[in-house]
């Protein structure tokens, strides 16, 4: 996802939000985790010696401490697009996490007892931390499959038995658009997300902004630029101030609204004379009632045209 990815981490790094996001997807909004227990872990997973050169990068990943004991690794993976091998790339993910935190263990165990390396050194009774990672979907289209291993795998015909077999890795999608029920949520992440439930009906989301204004009139500098990205809103956020701390969404959208409505009325004006000077006037009037077939004489005429 380049820059898009970039801004969506930067913006869900911070503790107050990731645990946010956590506490609601895991705990249905009751606050179990501290973001003051939340450390950011290295994203960077380094392969095996044995294997080809390259490294896997998270996009967020924290470990979270209670009483200064290590209890769940908790990752966030930004997607944008259905991503059709997904559950082999979490499992991967998750796999160089459980790798690692053996690693470590077996680094402790030879340390302590004096093994050399290459020994074997981790023992029936050590345990490491569980591993969780979120796919945060941010799509249009609704995520059906892959959610789990075996929906990329072909089985032959009645394979009931070989597919007992082979193990499984189910994964976490949420999608923000459809699945997130943000009235779960604490911190200014509801209103960001709530905005991009909107986005699609102009109407829905004018309202939406203006019945929290007191969040949208000064969003956090990382939630406005955050809220750029997953929106594809360039022209958003080319109407922002984000030279200040905090931004003023409210405005920025006003801005965009009222250019927007001028530049429509422009647009359809020369559509018009264009309709006129070739004695189209049926057209027209289909073109002042049907919103579809204006943006198809749009095309025709090769018209720049605003979304309306």
């Amino acid at each position: 996802m380049g820059k898009i990815d970039i801004s969506l981490s930067s913006y869900l790094s911070h503790p107050p939000v990731f645990a946010d996001l956590f506490n609601a997807w895991l705990y249905g909004g009751r606050q179990v985790i501290d973001y003051h227990g939340l450390r950011q872990e290295d994203p960077v997973q380094n392969r095996p010696e044995y294997s080809a050169a390259y490294k896997h990068v998270r996009d967020v990943v924290k470990m979270y401490y209670q009483d200064g004991m290590e209890l769940v690794l908790l990752g966030i993976e930004n997607q944008e697009k259905i991503d059709y091998t997904a559950p082999v790339r979490i499992m991967q993910y998750d796999g160089a996490d459980y790798q690692k935190k053996v690693r470590r263990v077996e680094e402790e165990n030879r340390k302590r007892l004096g093994l050399k390396t290459g020994f074997p050194a981790f023992f029936p009774d050590d345990r490491i931390t569980p591993v969780i990672t979120l796919l945060l979907y941010f799509g249009e289209e609704e995520w059906k499959r892959p959610r789990r291993l075996h929906d990329l795998l072909r089985f032959p015909e009645e394979s009931d038995r070989l597919r007992s077999f082979v193990p499984d890795y189910p994964i976490h999608v949420l999608s923000v658009r459809r699945d997130m029920d943000i009235s779960l949520l604490h911190t200014e992440l509801r209103q960001v997300f709530g905005f991009l439930q909107c986005q699609e009906d102009r109407k829905a989301l004018k309202k939406y902004v203006k019945e929290n204004e007191h969040v949208f009139s000064r969003l956090s500098k990382d939630a406005a630029l955050f809220l750029a990205a997953a929106a594809k809103g360039t022209q958003i956020l080319s109407a922002l101030n984000v030279k200040e701390e905090s931004c003023n969404m409210c405005k920025a959208l006003d801005d965009l609204y009222n250019d927007g409505v001028n530049q429509g009325e422009e647009y359809f004006a020369a559509l018009s004379q264009k309709l006129l000077a070739d004695f189209r006037t049926d057209d027209l009037q289909k073109a002042i009632q049907n919103k579809e077939y204006r943006k198809k004489l749009y095309r025709e005429y090769r018209i720049e045209r605003c979304s309306g």
